[in-house]
């Protein structure tokens, strides 16, 4: 983390490539100035940037005009990592709208229990901000994320990993006979 947001002259810390089908698409970023503009914006090939209503919280860092600059920088690189996952969901839902999803009568394929996610092509550290529920170790160059997840859950995991250009290489659920879930199952 940097002392000062002035004080960096790289890349931004909290800035996402993002991916449809393997091309890239746009990028999602956080902003930090002017402070009322704080939040998560989304810029889409050849689009103006648009601002992400993703939680109230950050709406609310946006007014504080109170706070010394130093304690307001915290605040909102705390804010940048704790909604990086709702920034995606969000960004991932402008992207590919869904009609409201109507109850079943019966089950889905995809059912409650312990999860296993491997990943290439996403950096630990970014897997870590977008899927926090999980714990995530690496082997070679592949992630692994591993949890108790409920449908849902898990689909919105597997949505903001390929979000990000992720390539996801087996998902293992501890209740199946075959351990194997492909990506057609998520639907």
């Amino acid at each position: 983390m940097w002392a000062e947001p002035e004080e960096h002259a790289g890349p931004r810390p909290h800035a996402y490539d993002l991916f449809d089908e393997g091309r890239r698409i746009g990028r999602l970023e956080w902003w930090l100035r002017p402070r009322r503009d704080v939040g998560w914006y989304l810029m889409l090939e050849g689009t103006a940037a648009r601002k992400l209503e993703v939680d109230p919280a950050v709406d609310e860092l946006s007014r504080d005009t109170t706070s010394a600059d130093h304690d307001w920088f915290l605040y909102a690189e705390l804010g940048a990592i704790l909604s990086t996952a709702l920034a995606l969901d969000t960004a991932e839902a402008v992207l590919h709208p869904r009609p409201q999803a109507q109850r079943r009568r019966f089950r889905s394929r995809l059912e409650a229990g312990h999860y296993e996610i491997h990943v290439a092509d996403v950096e630990p550290m970014i897997l870590a901000h977008t899927v926090p529920e999980l714990h995530l170790s690496s082997v070679s160059n592949v992630n692994v994320l591993e949890g108790n997840l409920s449908a849902p859950a898990l689909q919105a995991a597997l949505r903001r990993v390929a979000l990000l250009g992720g390539r996801i290489v087996a998902v293992f659920h501890s209740g199946t006979d075959a351990g194997w879930l492909s990506q057609d199952d998520d639907e």
